[in-house]
């Protein structure tokens, strides 16, 4: 059902079927005017701070030539109560769309890391407005 929704599911233990996946998707973002969603960790995070970014996200967007929205979700960790009508706040915000034509894989290690700066300091902003409300 999760395929048959147009998910793209990466198995990380095959390299090779992981990497078919990959750009099967840059394909589609390149012919499309689609957009996709993905979790530069590469993992769940139990919502206490970014972990550090995989490349494939960014390799893709540079591949296609399409920008990349950060998305940002203030920290939920300890701060929802699962399975309950009143169960806490959480922000979202999106950010300004950071180019990536023109761009080539030299780029990808000052893309990634100004894409994580920017997501923290969201993060940190939506975190001080959940304290302050």
């Amino acid at each position: 059902m999760y395929w048959l929704a147009g998910n793209v599911l990466i198995d990380r233990g095959n390299g090779r079927q992981a990497k078919q996946a990959m750009l099967q998707t840059t394909e589609t973002l390149q012919q499309r005017d689609t957009s996709i969603w993905v979790f530069p960790e590469g993992t769940r995070n139990l919502g206490k701070g970014l972990l550090p970014f995989k490349k494939g996200a960014f390799q893709m967007a540079i591949a296609a030539g399409v920008p990349i929205i950060p998305v940002c979700v203030s920290t939920y960790a300890n701060r929802l109560k699962i399975n309950s009508w009143s169960s806490g706040k959480v922000l979202i915000r999106s950010l300004p769309a950071i180019p990536t034509l023109g761009l080539t894989l030299d780029d990808l290690p000052q893309l990634m890391e100004r894409c994580q700066q920017m997501m923290r300091e969201s993060i940190e902003q939506l975190d001080l407005q959940l304290t302050k409300a």
